[in-house]
C-alpha cells in the first residue's frame, strides 16, 4: 500500500497537522533508505546488516540524503507543499507565545499532544525510528521530524517542566536524554481544542463574575489598582496582593474588583484541595498555566494552606495573585513583592445597600443591626420572602455557634411586663436596651463611631443584693432584643496557672464576637475585682489578668452584662469603662405587694378553678421583708404546701413558705408576722 497525502480536514489543529504531515514524509524516507540499503537473507537476523551500516553513517550523509529524496519524490514534494500552507493556529501561536516555548519545545510538545488525540500515533513514532515498540515523544524524534542538527536537550528549566506542559516518562534514560519519552499533560488539550474565545480554566479554579453594584470597600479597591498599576511597571518580580478577613467578608469581591479595574478576568482556586493532593507544586502550575492562557488572575482561598512548593511555582509563573487568608502573612515573600490588605467589616450603610441591591424593600434588623458579613446578606436575600423571622431564624443560625464549652445558655420566659422594679431603674434598662438596640445607626449612620475607636459594644453592670432582679432583667433584654443569652461559666474561666484565665476569655469573647448573643458574667466580681499591690509573683499575674479583661471588654463589640453583689470590690478602672452601671435595690413595700400579686394572684388549674383563696397581699407585702427571688421561691413553696394539703391557696400557706425562705438567710419571722394568718 502507498503512502498518499490525505486531504487534511477542517476540525484538524494545524499543529496536529504539522505532526501528521511531517510523520508521513519520515515514513517515505523511511521506507526509501531501508529498501536501499537491504541485504538479500537478512530476514532471519537479529541485529540486520543494513540496520548496522545504516546506524554507522554519520547524521550529515543521511540529513544529505533525506533532502535529495525529498526533493524529489512527488509523494513527498505534494507533503511538503501542504505543509507550508498550513494556516495559523490562534489558540497554538497563543500558547507557546504567552508561555514562551522555545521551538524545539513546541516541537516536543506537539509530538506528544498528538499522541493523546491519536493513540495510534505511538506505533509510527517507534516505527519511524526503527523500533518494533510504541513509542511516546522523543527529542531524537523530534531532531528527525523537524531536521535539526542534534537532538534537543530540555531540563527541569525547561518552560515544559515550568508550566507542567509535559514531563519525562518515569524510569527513562534521564529528562537530558535524547531517547527520553515526554508524556504532555491531556489537559493542554482542553484549551488548544476548546472553541472562539472561550476561557479554559483549571480542574480546581472556578470563575468569579464580576459583581454589579454597590461596591463594597471602595477606598481599599483604589489603594489594591494604584499599587499594582504602580508596580507592575518593573515586571520582574510577581506582586501579590494579600486579603485578611474572615470567611464571607469579601475578600474575593474586592479582589474581582480589583481584576476587573485592572482588565483581568478573576478566578477562585481553594489552597486546601491543592495541599491534600500528592503533588500540590504540579497541580499549581497548571492552575497557573490555564489562568495565564486565558488571561485571567488567581485568588487562591484559604492561602495559609499552600504547601511551600505550590507557592514557589505560584511565584515562579505568575505576576500578580491574590491571596485570601484570615491572618496575615509572617516571614518573607522571596522575590515577591506583598502588600497586606484587612477587608474592614460592612458598615450598617454598606449592609442597607447591599440589601436595598438585591430583595430591597425595608430591610429587616438583622441585616440592619447584626455584623453581617456580605455573603451572609446575600444568603439572607434568598429568604428575603419568606418574611422578617425567617430571616432572623436564618440569621441566627448563621452567626450562632453551638455553645462554647464555658457558656450556657439561659432560657427567657419574661417580658418587659414581668419585671417589676423602681420606676427609675426600668426607665435605666430602657436606655440599655435603646442603645443595644440603635447603636449602628447612631455610630455608622450619624458618623459618631470615632468616639468609641476600641469597640462597639455595649456593656453595663448590674450591681446589687442577691435576688433583686439581675438575671431576670437581662432575660428581660435579651428577649427583647431577640438575641440569646449566655450565662459565662466563671468557674471554668478562672484558672490558677498563668495565662490560662486569659485564654478562656479570649475563647468566650471570640465565640460571642458578632453572634446576636448577650453574655451574662454573674457573681462579677470574682473575676473583675480590684487590682492589688504587687508582692509577688502571682499579685503581679492577676492583675496582668484584669489588665486583659479591660482591654477585652473594651475591644467587644457585642452585648455584656455583669452583675455582682459586691459593688465595692470592682476596680474603678473598670467600672469606668463601662456605658451603663445599674444599681438594683430591695424592693419597696409596693413593688413586694406587685411581686406577690404577679406571681400567685391570677393563678388557675387546668379547669379555670382558681388556686389562691383570699389573701390580704398588702399585709404581706408590709410584713415580709423579701426580695423578688424569695417571694417568687415562697410562692412556690406555698403552692406545694396547698397541694399536700388539698386546699387553694391561703395565708397560712404562703407565711409558712416565707418563714423557710427568711430563715435561710439567718432572719428568725417575728410572731407579729405569724398574725397575718389570722
Amino acid at each position: 500500500m502507498s503512502v498518499v497525502a490525505a486531504p487534511r480536514t477542517s476540525t484538524e489543529p494545524a499543529w496536529l497537522a504539522d505532526v501528521r504531515l511531517r510523520a508521513l514524509r519520515r515514513v517515505l524516507w523511511c521506507r526509501e533508505l531501508w529498501e536501499q540499503n537491504r541485504y538479500v537473507g537478512e530476514d532471519g537476523l537479529a541485529i540486520s546488516h543494513s540496520e548496522v551500516e545504516l546506524a554507522l553513517l554519520s547524521r550529515e550523509q543521511v540529513a544529505f540524503s533525506e533532502s535529495k529524496f525529498l526533493a524529489g519524490d512527488e509523494h513527498a514534494r505534494r507533503l511538503t507543499t501542504e505543509l507550508e500552507a498550513l494556516p495559523e493556529d490562534a489558540r497554538w501561536t497563543e500558547l507557546c507565545s504567552e508561555l514562551e516555548l522555545s521551538a524545539p519545545e513546541q516541537a516536543v510538545l506537539a509530538l506528544a499532544l498528538a499522541v493523546e488525540l491519536v493513540p495510534a500515533l505511538r506505533r509510527v513514532y517507534g516505527y519511524v525510528q526503527n523500533d518494533t515498540t510504541p513509542l511516546e515523544a522523543t527529542p531524537a524524534l523530534v531532531a528527525d521530524l523537524w531536521n535539526l542538527a542534534s537532538p534537543p536537550r530540555f531540563g527541569a528549566d525547561s518552560a515544559l517542566v515550568r508550566w507542567a506542559l509535559a514531563h519525562p516518562v518515569e524510569g527513562g534514560a534521564g529528562p537530558l536524554s535524547s531517547s527520553t519519552g515526554w508524556i504532555a499533560d491531556p489537559l493542554v488539550l482542553d484549551h488548544l481544542l476548546a472553541e472562539g474565545k472561550t476561557r479554559v480554566l483549571g480542574p480546581h479554579a472556578r470563575p468569579v463574575p464580576l459583581p454589579g453594584e454597590p461596591r463594597l470597600h471602595q477606598r481599599e479597591l483604589d489603594d489594591i489598582v494604584r499599587f499594582v498599576e504602580a508596580v507592575s511597571d518593573d515586571g520582574r518580580r510577581p506582586l501579590e496582593v494579600e486579603l485578611v478577613g474572615p470567611s464571607g467578608s469579601g475578600r474575593t469581591t474586592l479582589a474581582a474588583q480589583a481584576a476587573a479595574r485592572l482588565g483581568l478576568e478573576l478566578a477562585a482556586v481553594d489552597a486546601r484541595g491543592l495541599s491534600a493532593l500528592a503533588e500540590p507544586e504540579a497541580a499549581a502550575r497548571r492552575e497557573l498555566r490555564a489562568a495565564r492562557l486565558s488571561k485571567t488572575a488567581l485568588v487562591w482561598g484559604h492561602a495559609e494552606a499552600l504547601p511551600e512548593p505550590a507557592l514557589d511555582a505560584i511565584r515562579d509563573g505568575a505576576r500578580l495573585s491574590f491571596f485570601a487568608t484570615e491572618q496575615p502573612s509572617a516571614g518573607g515573600n522571596g522575590d515577591a513583592i506583598r502588600r497586606s490588605y484587612a477587608v474592614p467589616a460592612l458598615t450598617r450603610a454598606e449592609r442597607l445597600r447591599l440589601w436595598h441591591a438585591g430583595p430591597g424593600g425595608p430591610a429587616p434588623e438583622p441585616v440592619a443591626e447584626w455584623a453581617l458579613r456580605p455573603a451572609e446578606i446575600e444568603t439572607l436575600a434568598q429568604v428575603a420572602a419568606a418574611g422578617d423571622e425567617a430571616v432572623r431564624e436564618v440569621c441566627r443560625h448563621l452567626l450562632v455557634e453551638a455553645p462554647h464549652e464555658l457558656l450556657s445558655p439561659l432560657a427567657q420566659p419574661y417580658v418587659w411586663d414581668d419585671l417589676i422594679v423602681a420606676p427609675q431603674l426600668a426607665g435605666h434598662l430602657r436606655e440599655f436596651e435603646a442603645q443595644a438596640r440603635a447603636r449602628g445607626e447612631v455610630l455608622d449612620d450619624w458618623g459618631l463611631a470615632r468616639l468609641t475607636p476600641l469597640g462597639r459594644g455595649v456593656t453595663a453592670l448590674f450591681a446589687g443584693p442577691s435576688g433583686t432582679g439581675k438575671t431576670m432583667a437581662a432575660q428581660v433584654l435579651a428577649r427583647s432584643l431577640g438575641v440569646e443569652l449566655y450565662r459565662v461559666d466563671l468557674a471554668g474561666v478562672v484558672n490558677k496557672y498563668i495565662g490560662e484565665t486569659e485564654k478562656h476569655l479570649r475563647a468566650v469573647f471570640a465565640a460571642c464576637e458578632r453572634s446576636p448573643v448577650m453574655l451574662f458574667f454573674d457573681e462579677a466580681d470574682a473575676l473583675f475585682g480590684r487590682r492589688m499591690q504587687v508582692n509577688d509573683a502571682h499579685d503581679r499575674f492577676a492583675n496582668i489578668e484584669v489588665d486583659y479583661l479591660l482591654q477585652r471588654m473594651e475591644e467587644f463589640d457585642g452585648v455584656a452584662v455583669l452583675a455582682t453583689n459586691r459593688k465595692g470590690d470592682l476596680d474603678a478602672a473598670f467600672t469606668r469603662r463601662l456605658r451603663f452601671t445599674i444599681d438594683f435595690a430591695p424592693p419597696t413595700v409596693e413593688e413586694r405587694e406587685r411581686l406577690w400579686r404577679w406571681a400567685l394572684e391570677d393563678s388557675a388549674d387546668a379547669d379555670g378553678k382558681a388556686l389562691v383563696g383570699d389573701v390580704d397581699w398588702s399585709a404581706l407585702a408590709h410584713e415580709l421583708d423579701l426580695t423578688g427571688a424569695g417571694i417568687k421561691s415562697a410562692a412556690l413553696g406555698a403552692a406545694f404546701l396547698a397541694r399536700t394539703d388539698r386546699k387553694t391557696i391561703g395565708t397560712d400557706h404562703l407565711i409558712a413558705a416565707a418563714r423557710r425562705e427568711l430563715e435561710k438567710e439567718g432572719v428568725v419571722v417575728r410572731a407579729r408576722s405569724a398574725e397575718v394568718a389570722t
